[in-house]
């Protein structure tokens, strides 16, 4: 990785060495448009993007559907 880059630190504890569990989470989004807990904001918020993800493929089976346009998108969701 090369230039500046903008990182957030999240332990479960006070200091390092008592931590369990550390993240790292790093962007390249200059310093004065980000601080490190807008990082960890919009990251957290990745989760339900995950989840929706998740369960569009198992509810509206689109795992084993290929998409060719916008418009047989919508039909698919209509008949599942």
């Amino acid at each position: 990785m090369s230039g500046q880059k903008t990182i957030a630190i999240v332990i479960n504890a006070k200091n390092f060495s008592d931590a369990t569990e550390i993240n790292y989470y790093i962007t390249n989004i200059e310093d004065k448009y980000v601080t490190p807990e807008g990082i960890c904001s919009t990251y957290s918020q990745r989760n339900w993007v995950e989840v929706f993800y998740r369960e569009a493929k198992g509810w509206l089976g689109l795992r084993e559907y290929q998409l060719t346009d916008q418009i047989s998108l919508k039909r698919n969701f209509i008949l599942v």
